[in-house]
């Protein structure tokens, strides 16, 4: 079997390659048949840091191939091997990108010396080229620079086919997952998760948490990740050492706990709830002639409570919206009409005619309590039952004054005896925008029977 082992350098955030080398390695021979190497002109500005951790400055790829002049070199070279690289997800899809600009559909069989190495060599303190090949007594030379790189990587190859030859080839013929994982990764840290419902945490190589999220099939999301194989999820995997987890039972509690989390670990890679901001909310209040209104407002702690809280103001306009429709209320008596005249509504015959003094106030207040009372959960104290984490177990949630809690789990005996000892199990957790806005659409999907409401007295 012959093996195309490449190294590439680029320019950093646009991944355009400045330099690339291949030495093809005959496993039969025993040795390098073949090898090229070239710079290649970026066609755009090398950063200066690049610079200096490569050497490679604008002006020595100034008058080098752009890369479609070498594409055909790089394609006949690698043509029928198996492509291999330190990190081949990082190589590989760089290469394969620049010729899906050329219009082709670049592909090859492809190995991970990361992954190999760990595999075969395990217990090694790091698996990074550099120190990979201290611990290895490998030679390196012009490091950071494609043509040394490369060279040590194909001695890498070689004693790895030295050490365990069958391993190397069920790798080849994509006989394993072992290419879609992240380098770093251990394959046994992966191999352990379970696909139940619950939080799993993504950690670098400090162990510090980079990810967290949230599935009904742990296993099944983590692999979805790892299947996405675009440049820039590269940097995301590359960074994964190893993968944590905790078991929720229901998919509302696991929201909860991800939506907490995000807030403790403030994670690299989560942006959709990485910034707490101020948050926005839904109060009601008698204006001079009586009537109750309705507003959104933003962070107005000085106020009684609000009736519901959401994390950007769509969510609360949304809300909003849809209570109008089902009570039939007046968008200008609850903030989402700014008129001095009749509201719209009214004049297509949603709104009975508040806004213009057509309509009784003790009415029109009535349904705004029953608007209200639709969502009562979120003002009142109750407790939620949820599924557990096995079939004998519960899991629950604790509101109070429609502040969340927490949550906790119990044994069937405990939870239908004595909701004390039930409240002594809880893990507390903070109220924010972000769990408001879960309880808001998670509540309605649960059923009567599983809601104990009682008071704080209780």
């Amino acid at each position: 079997m012959q093996y195309a082992v490449v190294d590439i350098e680029t320019t950093g955030q646009s991944n355009k390659i400045t330099e690339i080398a291949v030495y093809v390695y005959d496993d039969e021979k025993r040795q390098i048949i073949e090898e090229y190497a070239s710079l290649v002109n970026p066609e755009c500005a090398i950063p200066p840091f690049i610079t200096k951790l490569t050497g490679i400055d604008n002006d020595m790829v100034a008058s080098a191939p752009r890369f479609f002049e070498i594409a055909k070199d790089v394609h006949r070279i690698t043509e029928n091997r198996v492509f291999v690289a330190h990190n081949v997800a990082f190589d590989y899809n760089v290469i394969r990108g620049e010729f899906k600009d050329l219009g082709a559909d670049y592909r090859r069989k492809k190995i991970c010396t990361v992954r190999l190495s760990r595999k075969i060599f395990p217990g090694l303190k790091s698996y990074s080229l550099g120190k990979l090949c201290v611990s290895l007594d490998i030679p390196i030379h012009d490091r950071h620079r494609a043509t040394g790189d490369a060279k040590a990587t194909t001695i890498l190859l070689e004693m790895l086919l030295n050490s365990n030859k069958p391993q190397v080839e069920l790798v080849a013929k994509g006989k394993t997952k072992e290419g879609s994982l992240p380098p770093h990764l251990p394959r046994e840290s992966f191999e352990k998760l379970p696909d139940q419902t619950g939080v799993y945490y993504m950690h670098n190589e400090e162990g510090k948490v980079i990810y967290v999220g949230k599935s009904k099939e742990i296993r099944t999301r983590i692999s979805s990740h790892f299947s996405d194989n675009s440049l820039r999820k590269l940097s995301f995997k590359n960074q994964i050492f190893d993968i944590t987890y905790q078991i929720t039972g229901s998919e509302f509690l696991a929201l909860l706990v991800e939506a907490a989390e995000i807030k403790n670990h403030f994670p690299e890679f989560n942006r959709a709830q990485k910034y707490s901001g101020t948050g926005y909310a839904l109060y009601q209040y008698h204006d001079q002639k009586g009537i109750l209104r309705m507003d959104v407002v933003k962070n107005r702690k000085f106020l009684d409570k609000p009736i519901a809280s959401f994390s950007n103001t769509t969510r609360a306009k949304t809300f909003l919206r849809e209570l109008v429709e089902s009570f039939n209320l007046c968008s200008k008596m609850t903030g989402l009409q700014k008129t001095n005249e009749a509201c719209f509504d009214h004049q297509i015959g949603r709104c009975h005619g508040i806004c213009v003094g057509k309509e009784d106030v003790s009415s029109y207040n009535e349904r705004v309590n029953e608007a209200v009372e639709s969502f009562t959960l979120q003002c009142g104290t109750y407790l939620v039952w949820l599924k557990g984490r096995t079939r004998e177990e519960k899991s629950f949630i604790y509101i109070e004054n429609g502040i969340y809690k927490g949550y906790g789990f119990v044994d069937p005996l405990t939870q239908m005896n004595n909701i004390g000892e039930v409240l002594e199990t809880i893990i507390p957790q903070k109220h924010n925008a972000d769990i408001q806005h879960i309880l808001n659409a998670q509540m309605q999907n649960v059923p009567a029977k599983n809601i104990v409401h009682f008071s704080t007295a209780q």
